[in-house]
């Protein structure tokens, strides 16, 4: 049995949207995709590497990533800026 499904890839600021066969041949590793789907994502991932867009659109949608303004620093995972080492 075959069923289409959709894998993301970012790579940078981008995204893509690449539409793949898995197949479930009923094995130890089921499902899985075949050898052409995972040159298509290798072609698309290094397509949006070199940012060569309507490259990877030919085979993909293709998302910018834009970073959503929040009231949260960017001191990392949340946490507030330490102030000044005093000895």
């Amino acid at each position: 049995m075959t069923r289409q499904v959709a894998q993301l890839i970012r790579e940078g600021g981008y995204a893509a949207e690449v539409i793949v066969d898995l197949r479930e041949d009923g094995g130890e590793w089921s499902p899985v995709i075949g050898p052409e789907d995972v040159r298509k994502l290798d072609r698309v991932r290094r397509a949006l590497r070199d940012g060569d867009f309507e490259q990877a659109e030919q085979e993909a949608r293709v998302f910018e990533l834009v970073p959503r303004r929040s009231e949260h620093t960017a001191a990392g995972f949340g946490e507030s800026k330490q102030g000044e080492f005093k000895p």
